[in-house]
């Protein structure tokens, strides 16, 4: 009689038993990201772009909040500059460097992306400009 209870309380809670591996839907994920500094001859000036492919599961592109690019030189921050949707999952911005940016095209930064969604939840990718 015990292995009789024993065998269905076993089978009763094998049964009831489904794992939890965590809200993976929820996360938003930086597929990839530049930042790159120009010359742009119609402002006569460089101007320093943010780019960022951020992409949500399902394609729930709406919960992405803000994404945003912090420069740091060394270990000290720069600059933030927030980033805009543009399309479903592109974020972009760019900033004239003489006049809306304490930047300057051709030292050494170091980047952070950051894409956060509604519920609090984010990501980070770094990277290097690139100079032209």
């Amino acid at each position: 009689m015990k292995k009789y209870i024993a065998l269905l309380l076993t089978l009763f809670l094998a049964a009831c038993y489904a794992p939890y591996y965590g809200n993976y839907k929820d996360s938003p994920l930086i597929e990839t990201a530049r930042a790159s500094c120009h010359y742009n001859y119609s402002y006569h000036d460089y101007v320093w772009y943010f780019d960022a492919w951020v992409h949500y599961p399902h394609y729930e592109f709406e919960d992405v909040s803000e994404v945003w690019a912090e420069v740091y030189d060394g270990y000290r921050l720069v600059s933030v500059f927030p980033l805009s949707r543009d399309r479903e999952k592109f974020w972009t911005s760019w900033w004239i460097e003489g006049t809306e940016t304490n930047l300057w095209c051709g030292d050494f930064y170091e980047i952070d992306f950051i894409a956060v969604d509604n519920y609090g939840n984010y990501d980070v990718m770094t990277v290097y400009p690139y100079y032209n």
